[in-house]
């Protein structure tokens, strides 16, 4: 079957840097780092023998006799994974060189690893030829970007976000039956409360084999719980209700575990649990010009980590921070001239129809979309209210490009199961982010700096309605008698379809409940054994298919 198109095609000129060299630097008011260091890809390492192969070059053999290092995997991703991820990018189109880069990102192990031993290490590694560049990561935290008695409130009221213009309009997707089924969420951050009401009843966990530090405090951890709340908390009575409320599973990837903080491992166990159709949330910032804050992907690590699984159809939704940055500065040259990592970048925009961007948002070019960087009821903190002075009801009022990344996450998560459910394929990356902003509400123009329009859910369903109508697959179209159906469906199919051909009919949610084969000609279906609700209806003969939708009253 052809891959559907869902937009219009691209070039694609996002291009690996010729010169990552010189963007290391120590983080503020820390003084534990780890280096890493990119390699050329003309080094081929098996088994992880890099001493080995490392020893073969002379500069680099006297550079580990003279500072006594030695090297580890970097990106601690499985071969098979890597593997997969690099078939799954030349699927969608790209060379796969982004994934096999990972292999040759390597730890360096050095003795007495202070901050200024690796300053001049770093620099003088990075006057190697096979060397691409070298990166400094801090070992310490960078700061985050069933009802039970006594009865909560219903605050979904307040959830004004959900609602059209100044908010994305979620609640007319879940008019549709759509909340983010079959979609799995990866959030990478500090922690949450897993056993506050909203959550201790869902789908949401903490990765298998990692922890949450106890000495992560309730300002960094009840970050995340908001966070989850957004996008996934219960859909009941009371509380607040997650925008994507349909996923299949959140997965929390913490940075800070007990054994220590460690940004590379969160990300990369993220990525390596992660196939194309899923969505990663990056609630993370790093630190650029003068200590500010800017996208985590400003690191080259996470940069690469990032472009490898979007080429692998992975989506990314990442923080733009709130450093108040100008990402086309001078300062950002070279962050820039790497090219487009893939990863949608969320900007904060005001609460209102004005949507200009919150003063503190970082912004330029690179920022994709906005969401609302204020007044967004969600849970945890209990700065808002807390219910019977119980932790595990406390409520607050979100703010920043925190609470503007899950906002378009849900979004996005919402839509990736719609497109999915009409087609049995995935957006990219790139067809996503191109769909949110072209549908997107404009940016007001009251404060300077872009951060990219706000999601209009409406308005992305209806144009992806209108994209598969006039499809590649538009040869196959059919033709469907009565709409809004009775008892019987009936289907005119064209003459062209194969011995293959069948009937697929789905719920909203992308549940699958009628296939049987079909004919060319004249169909009929009896839907008296379908409940009242909207469907949809697919045909395919193996090589095409086209879904047209139907509402059985």
């Amino acid at each position: 079957m052809k891959k559907t198109v869902l937009l219009f095609l691209f070039l694609n000129l996002s291009l690996f840097a010729q010169n990552q060299k010189g963007e290391f630097r120590l983080a503020p008011n820390s003084d534990r780092h780890e280096l890493y260091v990119s390699l050329s890809e003309e080094f081929i390492f098996k088994d992880e023998n890099y001493t080995e192969v490392l020893l073969r070059v002379d500069k680099i053999k006297s550079l580990m006799a003279e500072f006594s290092i030695g090297f580890q995997k970097g990106i601690s991703i499985p071969n098979e994974k890597i593997e997969k991820l690099f078939l799954a990018a030349k699927q969608n189109g790209h060379d796969g060189k982004s994934v096999l880069k990972l292999r040759n990102i390597l730890k360096v192990v050095v003795d007495n690893p202070s901050n200024e031993r690796l300053l001049v290490l770093a620099k003088r590694l990075e006057e190697l030829d096979e060397v691409n560049y070298c990166s400094l990561m801090s070992l310490q935290p960078i700061l985050p970007p069933g009802d039970i008695a006594p009865a909560t409130p219903n605050y979904e009221s307040n959830q004004t976000y959900l609602d059209a213009n100044p908010g994305v309009n979620l609640r007319y997707a879940w008019g549709l039956g759509l909340a983010g089924s079959g979609i799995r969420i990866r959030d990478v951050e500090y922690g949450f409360n897993k056993n506050h009401e909203e959550l201790v009843d869902r789908n949401v966990f903490i990765a298998a084999g990692m922890t949450v530090s106890t000495s992560a405090e309730t300002s960094y951890t009840e970050h995340g719980t908001s966070v989850c709340g957004i996008m996934y908390a219960d859909k009941g009575a009371y509380g607040v209700s997650g925008m994507a409320h349909g996923a299949t599973e959140m997965i929390l990837f913490p940075e800070w575990q007990q054994i220590g903080y460690n940004r590379v491992n969160a990300v990369t166990q993220a990525i390596a649990n992660s196939v194309a159709g899923d969505v990663v949330v990056y609630e993370m910032q790093t630190y650029g010009q003068g200590n500010n804050y800017v996208p985590a992907e400003f690191d080259s690590v996470i940069w690469n980590l990032t472009k490898a699984a979007t080429d692998a159809g992975i989506i990314i939704v990442a923080a733009a921070a709130n450093g108040n940055q100008d990402l086309d500065s001078a300062y950002y040259t070279s962050y820039m001239g790497r090219g487009n990592s893939g990863a949608i970048i969320v900007g904060g925009g005001l609460p209102d129809v004005s949507h200009n961007r919150i003063t503190y948002s970082t912004y330029g070019s690179r920022v994709d979309v906005q969401g609302w960087a204020a007044n967004v009821r969600a849970s945890g903190y209990g700065d808002l209210i807390m219910i019977g002075g119980d932790f595990n009801q406390a409520y607050t009022n979100f703010s920043g490009t925190s609470s503007a990344t899950p906002i378009v996450a849900s979004c996005v998560v919402v839509l990736q199961s719609y497109y999915h459910s009409l087609t049995g394929n995935y957006m990219t990356p790139l067809a996503m982010r191109q769909l949110l902003q072209l549908t997107g509400i404009p940016q007001g123009t009251g404060v300077a700096g872009n951060i990219g329009p706000l999601p209009n859910m409406q308005a992305a369903i209806l144009r992806i309605n209108q994209t598969l109508n006039v499809s590649e697959n538009e040869t196959l179209a059919f033709t469907v008698f009565p709409n809004p159906v009775a008892n019987h469906l009936e289907l005119v199919v064209p003459q062209s379809v194969g011995d293959t051909a069948k009937l697929e009919i789905y719920t909203a949610l992308g549940q699958k409940v009628v296939e049987q084969p079909l004919q060319s000609g004249y169909n009929g279906y009896d839907v008296a054994k379908l409940s009242q609700g909207l469907y949809f209806v697919k045909i395919t003969d193996g090589k095409r298919s086209h879904t047209k939708k139907i509402i059985k009253r």
